[in-house]
């Protein structure tokens, strides 16, 4: 009797959106050579929460700076990155932070991750906890 009740409790949740969450999918990180400055980083992030969520910034134990960035081209082909103070992600939609895009760049590297590592990088939210996950470092994007 009581697993059920327990049972009917998990199902109501579920149909609810009681765990709905955000996370990162596919996440990686551009491979540089070792004295590089800088390096970015690419990732899907999924809000299947019923609220918009504000991405404010990211951070990393190996970086000593990391922001926001999107790609745009002017109307003679040149491009240029500026930096994004927020982004904001509807409730149940994703955005993707892909090169030529928004992106994130990862500055001050001590050490720099190297092809094959998968380091943590972590996303900050104006209202929501810190999203942490490991990021592949690759030569090519996935």
């Amino acid at each position: 009797m009581l697993k059920r009740f327990f049972s009917a409790v998990l199902l109501a949740a579920a149909s609810t959106g009681a765990f709905a969450e955000a996370r990162i999918e596919q996440a990686w990180l551009r491979a540089v050579p070792p004295v590089s400055p800088s390096m970015a980083g690419y990732f899907v992030l999924v809000n299947d929460t019923d609220q918009p969520l504000v991405l404010t910034g990211a951070s990393a134990e190996f970086a000593g700076m990391a922001m926001l960035h999107d790609t745009s081209t002017d109307g003679e082909g040149r491009r240029s990155m500026s930096h994004l103070k927020e982004v904001t992600i509807p409730a149940g939609e994703s955005l993707a932070f892909t090169p030529g895009g928004r992106h994130l760049m990862l500055m001050k590297m001590d050490p720099v991750p190297e092809a094959g590592e998968t380091p943590k990088v972590c996303l900050a939210f104006q209202n929501h906890a810190d999203l942490c996950g490991a990021f592949q470092v690759r030569h090519n994007e996935p």
